[in-house]
Parts: structure tokens; sequence; C-alpha cells
């Protein structure tokens, strides 16, 4: 069962780091305006993410990734809450759901449990 989540994690995180670059400027709006270096944020975060879904897979250090990964999940928490508050759409041109936005902010906590539940070792 962890090989499944550990799948579906890495996948989720991949994606999402790769449309951070395909769509640095839907990504960009989220980053709250009183930030410097948006777009930077923007594109390593978008990194990062692709990082976490490769250390996923590495045996070492696993402990450290899960609680790395578990903290960057709280890290961007706030920018999920400045696209709720804000109404941010990621589509041009359309309004975003104000009740997909706010119902999507509780999702970041099986996020948060689910990496720290990874990062165990086999024998926890």
């Amino acid at each position: 069962m962890k090989l499944f989540f550990r799948t579906l994690y890495s996948i989720l995180l991949f994606g999402a780091g790769v449309l951070h670059f395909v769509h640095e400027r839907g990504f960009r709006k989220i980053v709250p305006k009183t930030l410097p270096l948006r777009k930077t944020i923007v594109l390593v975060s978008g990194v990062f993410e692709m990082l976490f879904s490769v250390l996923l897979w590495m045996k070492k250090g696993q402990h450290i990734t899960g609680k790395l990964l578990a903290f960057f999940m709280i890290a961007v928490f706030p920018a999920n809450v400045y696209m709720a508050v804000n109404r941010i759409s990621f589509r041009p041109g359309k309004q975003a759901n104000p009740w997909i936005l706010w119902l999507r902010l509780p999702l970041q906590l099986p996020l948060i449990f689910g990496a720290l539940t990874l990062g165990r070792k086999e024998n926890d």
C-alpha cells in the first residue's frame, strides 16, 4: 500500500512541479504581491516539487525527505489561502469557484501527514 501512495504522491509532485514552469504566470498570481521575486519563488518551488518526487524513491534519508516535504507543504499553504481569499483563478478570464478554493485547503493535511508517513522507516 505504501508503494501505491509513494507512486501517487510522486506523480502528483512531479506534475505540479512541471506545471510551475508551463503555467508560471498562473502560479505567480497566488504569490502575494508583497513578496519580491515572485517568478523566482514559483520556479524554485516547482524545482523543489520535482526534486521531492524523485527523493521519495531514495532509500537513504527517507525520514529527512518526509520531514522536509511536510515542511514544504506547510510553507506553501499560505499561497493556497491567499488564492482562496482573493478568489484567484488559474484559468485566464475565468472566475474561480470559491467553494473549490476553500474546500481544497483541508486537502493540505493529508499531504502533510502523507509526507510524514512515507518518511517513516518500514519497521516503524
